[in-house]
């Protein structure tokens, strides 16, 4: 009977050994690693203060609207905010909005918003929810002109409703177009736009039968023209420093990311009880001045929107902040009495879905 030798098996044994607790610890190197790798990651989107309502500053964009009330949403469901992000900045965030399908943002994207100051907030997730909001308002505006064109075939609608509702470097493509031809009064000029979209189609790969479906839609009667109304209304995230559209009200962007919202005057019955709303946790709320009334006030700024913190009823003080985080003091929370309020405001938008998040 041959005799059997151990010893080759004995010296696999503790060769494997060795790759084993080698490769032990570099697993358990990379399960350190990967959690680290995570949390730089998220310091990076949410910033040292994370989703607060405090992190929210403006940049050189008459932005307003926007930022006040993501700064509102923020306050009450910061929930809402995180859960509408997902990806990260290597490969690209998505955005979730309540409603349609997911927008694409990438690394450049931010970036440019930064270069160009468009907002100043600590982390990137409110220039990441900037740019979502850009592409959102340009999908709802092609996809309504679709719907109501009475040039489209009615065979051609389909097709092209399925192309605007994908998720994917379609609406980015729009969205860098109008970004690079956009004037400082929101308007913009046809032949140029086409020229731009096509280059940014072929740059981040349009799907050829998406492509071919936006270049028939250009031609149509109305398509492009629905496009131009959206960045007049929505100009300030695209980059228009001068636009004077307010198409892009709190409402809109309230609605996008906590399903519902109302506008309201000040003078409305309404006011008191959704102020009481907003001091118990479960409402957002941004506010709108006029066009003057306390002119040389030092929190003041005609035509402006403000996120609203907070109502004492004690002492009917509202409390209120400047999206641009300065304007009064160095972070732009104020004080100001009901009366005060009711007379130089003259809207408030609020919504009271999402809880506390």
């Amino acid at each position: 009977m041959p005799q059997f030798n151990s010893q080759p098996i004995r010296e696999r044994a503790r060769e494997l050994g060795r790759v084993g607790l080698l490769t032990g610890t570099l697993l358990g190197a990379l399960s350190l690693l990967q959690p680290a790798t995570a949390l730089a990651q998220e310091g990076a989107l949410y910033g040292p203060s994370g989703v607060s309502p405090m992190a929210v500053r403006q940049g050189t964009l008459g932005s307003c609207y926007f930022h006040a009330s993501i700064a509102a949403v923020a306050k009450v469901s910061p929930g809402s905010i995180k859960s509408a992000i997902s990806g990260d900045a290597r490969s690209g965030y998505k955005v979730h909005f309540l409603t349609g399908p997911d927008e694409v943002v990438y690394p450049q994207d931010i970036a440019y918003a930064h270069e160009h100051a468009y907002d100043r907030s600590e982390g990137e997730w409110v220039t990441v929810l900037m740019r979502g909001y850009a592409q959102r308002a340009l999908r709802h505006s092609m996809v309504e002109a679709v719907n109501r064109s009475t040039t489209i075939p009615p065979f051609a609608k389909p097709i092209a409703l399925n192309a605007l509702e994908q998720t994917g470097p379609l609406l980015l493509a729009y969205d860098r177009a109008v970004r690079s031809v956009v004037s400082q009064d929101g308007e913009m000029n046809k032949a140029t736009f086409e020229t731009q979209l096509n280059r940014q189609i072929v740059a981040l790969g349009v799907p050829a039968a998406q492509a071919q479906v936006v270049g028939g839609l250009l031609e149509q009667g109305g398509f492009y023209e629905a496009i131009a109304r959206s960045v007049r209304d929505n100009g300030e995230v695209f980059g228009a420093y001068r636009s004077l559209g307010q198409g892009g009200i709190p409402f809109n962007v309230l609605e996008a990311l906590l399903g519902t919202a109302h506008s309201e005057p000040v003078t409305d019955g309404a006011l008191a009880g959704q102020l009481r709303n907003l001091h118990a946790g479960g409402e957002a709320m941004v506010a709108g001045t006029k066009a003057s009334g306390a002119a040389g006030a030092e929190w003041f700024v005609p035509t402006h929107a403000y996120t609203v913190l907070d109502y004492d009823e004690g002492t009917r003080m509202v409390v209120l902040r400047n999206p641009w985080g300065t304007k009064p003091g160095p972070d732009g929370v104020f004080r100001l009495p009901l009366a005060t309020f009711q007379q130089v405001y003259e809207n408030f938008s609020y919504s009271a879905a999402g809880g506390k998040g």
